[in-house]
């Protein structure tokens, strides 16, 4: 910390905007203001002359052999601005005393013998001194327990012995010697000491530095050992002071076993077991596709694979629309095409017209008016990413399309390229960004559709009808092995060159049954691509009304 000079006083205490504590950060009579809980010190324009910087607590060093005799003399009193009664201090072994001229508050540490060893010195204006072998301190109260059943730990010497007092001293209570940015090394240093205890609760402050310095220290003890408790104010003195010592003893008994991220009790799902995801789905836009996949769900990734010139991309469109239809709030992020034509696209089969083969198929008050009857009152949000084939990049744009605009389902066309780009290995490069993917659909909870091109087959090619598989998908095997179902799209073998195309799973985790999903053709009039069954009706309705209109 900044130790000013002698003509630089403590003016008072306030919050700090860079950790959040009510009361750590000093201001000082010239303007500066130092944080005692995460560092933090603003400096004015003009810095005075004569300033110091450090950045931790001042410490007289000791020469060997004589650490008790650079150690300051004070005796217990109770501190009632804390609540502390004067027993408390005694048992702790926290005094007051006289350091430079002012009365300070003494936290004694002491060794396994109960001896002595540094003390932490607390000025009015709440600056730290340390004095003795502070580096080596073992935990603040430490030597009042050897081992036991149960050690509460908390942030700092004041809150220890709040928690202490508050249950007659029944549970082994302790602090951290450096606070919340040292508690890990801290405990670390006095690993056999607080492993010989059965369960160690955790109750540091509950501000952010406080609460990330719990989750850190939780993560370093052994599994099942670390609990987590919570308190209704910023930290056990508090409660203490406000009359609520109850509280305290409730957060001990309270307190719940900590488990790292991703482990679940089977008793966590008790709630949704009974929800049959398939009936919650949203369908897809072909009947035979859905039959088979039973819809589509959030939190899971698909895969649509095809050859180039194949119709991906209509697909997607097609989906896009079916899902805007539906209710379903669409993100879009296609890197092979300008926002405008997808636009462009969706209005077209809104309209069922072919707008981006023939414009002139629907005037501009036709294409404003399908286009304000599509997005009008649905939500469909796209990612401007021309020249932006950053996977990273895209991850973060996905994260705000889901957080910002509640997306339902994220449609990516294609990941090919989106590594096509870059450096390296190809095949590292789909995996690692297909890896991110999967990450990003669970902890979002979005659906999402991403189209990936084929490695080219020996002999017979995509375009001429060569059959789809899942061993043809580029990179490994990361996209079909993350992958929760995955769709070929391919050409009629039969006619390359005609307008159908075949659908077939690939894989399908929800139930398990792949091969043919059907058959779509595509129409160039309406630029629609859909069932063969539909399609023919549709034709067959557009010949009888033409021959209607024939006069005999």
């Amino acid at each position: 910390m900044g130790m000013p000079n002698e003509d630089v006083t403590f003016i008072e205490h306030l919050p700090c905007d860079a950790c959040g504590s009510s009361d750590a950060n000093a201001l000082y009579s010239d303007g500066h203001t130092f944080c005692f809980a995460c560092q933090k010190q603003v400096q004015n324009a003009e810095e005075p002359s004569g300033w110091v910087h450090e950045q931790k607590p001042k410490q007289v060093p000791h020469k060997k052999g004589t650490k008790q005799k650079d150690l300051l003399q004070g005796v217990p009193k109770a501190i009632p601005a804390r609540g502390l009664t004067e027993e408390t201090c005694r048992r702790f072994g926290y005094w007051v005393g006289q350091f430079d001229g002012e009365e300070v508050q003494i936290a004694v540490y002491k060794d396994e013998k109960g001896q002595p060893q540094s003390q932490k010195v607390r000025t009015r204006d709440k600056r730290f001194i340390t004095l003795g072998d502070h580096k080596a301190a073992r935990l603040f109260g430490s030597h009042l327990w050897s081992n036991g059943r149960k050690l509460v730990v908390a942030e700092g010497e004041i809150d220890a012995m709040s928690i202490a007092q508050a249950q007659n001293l029944k549970f082994a209570t302790v602090s951290v010697a450096s606070g919340a940015a040292g508690a890990v090394r801290c405990i670390k240093d006095n690993w056999d000491y607080v492993c010989g205890f059965d369960e160690v609760v955790l109750m540091f402050d509950q501000d952010e530095p406080g609460q990330k310095a719990a989750l850190a220290v939780a993560e370093a003890l052994p599994v099942g050992k670390a609990r987590i408790a919570h308190l209704p104010y910023e930290d056990a003195n508090e409660c203490l002071v406000k009359g609520r010592a109850g509280d305290i003893i409730d957060a001990i008994f309270q307190s719940k076993p900590f488990r790292p991220d991703g482990i679940k009790s089977a008793l966590d799902y008790r709630d949704v077991i009974t929800v049959d995801e398939a009936a919650s789905a949203i369908s897809w836009p072909y009947s035979m596709l859905n039959e088979v996949l039973r819809g589509l769900r959030k939190s899971e990734l698909v895969t649509v694979a095809a050859g180039s010139g194949t119709g991906k991309t209509t697909f997607c469109k097609e989906l896009a629309h079916h899902l805007m239809m539906s209710g379903q709030r669409v993100g879009i992020i296609a890197l092979e095409e300008s926002n405008k034509r997808t636009l462009l696209g969706l209005v077209g089969i809104h309209l069922s017209k072919n707008l981006l083969i023939n414009r002139d198929m629907a005037t501009d008050e036709e294409v404003l008016a399908g286009f304000d009857d599509l997005f009008g009152d649905k939500t469909c949000v796209l990612f401007d990413s021309f020249g932006s084939n950053d996977v990273d990049l895209i991850c973060q744009r996905i994260q705000y399309m889901a957080r910002a605009f509640d997306v339902d389902y994220l449609i990516l066309d294609h990941i090919s390229l989106l590594v096509s780009q870059h450096e390296g290995d190809e095949r590292r490069n789909l995996d690692a960004a297909c890896t991110k993917f999967r990450t990003l659909v669970q902890e979002l909870d979005i659906g999402m559709i991403m189209v990936s091109h084929l490695r080219r087959p020996d002999g017979r090619g995509h375009e001429d009808g060569a059959a789809v598989s899942l061993s043809q998908l580029r990179g490994s095997h990361a996209i079909a092995q993350l992958s929760d179902a995955c769709i070929g799209l391919q050409v009629d073998p039969e006619d390359p060159d005609s307008d159908i195309r075949h659908l077939r799973i690939l894989k399908n985790r929800f139930t398990g049954q792949t091969g043919d999903a059907g058959t779509l053709v595509y129409n160039r009039e309406t630029g629609r691509l859909m069932e063969q069954e539909i399609s023919l009706l549709l034709q067959g309705q557009e010949d009888n009304e033409t021959s209607a209109a024939i006069p005999f």
